[in-house]
């Protein structure tokens, strides 16, 4: 339990080192920030039998081990059981186990990740509050969907800088992995509507848009077939009266973190100093955050699942927070006080968290023997 404290502890250490004149140049360095990368990839990525649904990967791995690329895919398109994504079934198959699949899944989540921490005015302050939760209970749980919420990181700052053809790519690429990016890629694309109408038509922006459509279309049916899973499924019980499908007690706690920021970004928006873009974004996640509040009490399953996609607009907003010195509490002391919720939090997830013996304690291959 106690490895969980080192990587915050290390986080810490070198955000505060960074602020310090003397150090910025050493710490601003891109080799410096490469090295923390590479090392949360080798965290994550080597993990040994942690996170709930380890055994539920390693099964999907087991099964589609022994079949072609080409098999597994007529195989998914004839099933009328839930459907997996293309993209999730590709990666599988050019692994030769699933170490390598959760290597590959590490990569896909850390990078996105860092990027859009090294774009943020406190790149190692954002990585430090993201640990607690998003990098140890998303990072290394479901890899499938931490994979496609990191890479709603990219489309955020792609639309943010107009650069629509690359986030139409990104948000291919998440939606073939986790279908569920499709919804929170589709808000993000909605937000800019207006900037959007100003391209002009033509054949690759008309390829583009059929590609969408096309792959819209195919995960659809496999949409509405997970949704009513998880609707009808959640209420079944055995011959004693026990739920089949454990209710995710962790929702309302998602759902309370990502307010936070939410609420405090809604009341002080002109402080931000955001482009348009950036805060139509911002508002339309906001705006998703208190609708979903409801179905946190309905369906806590679906509603913990689409709550993880709001972490990215909580961790830029709240990396921002210090510099509106709300109640005119100083900068440092607001720090300071993130840096020891940051902490609570993660002893308050690691030692009395439901679930938290899914990830205690903390198993690397590399470590064993």
């Amino acid at each position: 339990m106690v490895i969980y404290f080192f990587p915050l502890t290390f986080l810490t250490l070198i955000f505060l080192a960074s602020n310090i004149s003397k150090n910025k140049i050493f710490f601003s360095k891109k080799i410096t920030y490469y090295s923390v990368c590479i090392f949360f990839i080798f965290f994550i990525g080597f993990r040994y039998e942690i996170g709930c649904d380890w055994e539920q990967y390693k099964g999907m791995f087991d099964k589609y081990n022994s079949m072609t690329f080409v098999e597994i895919l007529k195989n998914n398109i004839s099933s009328k059981q839930k459907l997996q994504e293309i993209g999730h079934i590709f990666l599988t198959s050019i692994s030769q186990n699933i170490y390598i699949l959760n290597f590959i899944y590490s990569i896909i989540f850390s990078l996105p990740l860092f990027y859009f921490c090294f774009q943020l005015k406190r790149t190692y302050f954002s990585l430090l509050i993201s640990y607690p939760y998003y990098i140890i209970v998303v990072g290394m749980g479901p890899m499938r969907q931490a994979a496609s919420v990191s890479l709603l990181m990219f489309s955020i700052l792609l639309v943010k800088n107009k650069k629509y053809y690359r986030h139409f790519f990104i948000s291919i690429i998440s939606s073939l992995i986790h279908q569920s990016s499709i919804f929170f890629n589709g808000i993000i694309l909605g937000s800019s509507l207006s900037k959007i109408k100003e391209i002009k038509a033509s054949k690759k922006n008309i390829f583009i848009a059929i590609l969408i459509s096309l792959i819209f279309l195919y995960c659809l049916p496999s949409i509405i077939n997970k949704v009513t899973y998880y609707i009808t499924f959640y209420k079944y019980t055995d011959k004693y009266g026990a739920r089949l499908v454990a209710p995710a007690k962790g929702s309302i706690y998602i759902w309370f973190i990502n307010f936070v920021p939410s609420i405090i970004y809604l009341k002080n928006i002109s402080k931000f100093k955001f482009n348009n873009l950036l805060n139509k974004i911002l508002i339309s996640f906001a705006i998703t955050e208190f609708l979903l509040l409801p179905l946190v009490f309905l369906n806590s399953v679906i509603a913990y699942r689409l709550l993880l996609y709001l972490f990215p607009s909580s961790i830029l907003i709240t990396s921002y927070i210090p510099d509106l010195e709300l109640l005119k509490i100083k900068k440092t002391h607001y720090l300071n006080f993130i840096i020891g919720i940051s902490l609570l939090s993660l002893i308050i997830w690691i030692k009395f968290a439901f679930h938290s013996s899914c990830w205690v304690p903390y198993k690397n291959i590399l470590l064993m023997q």
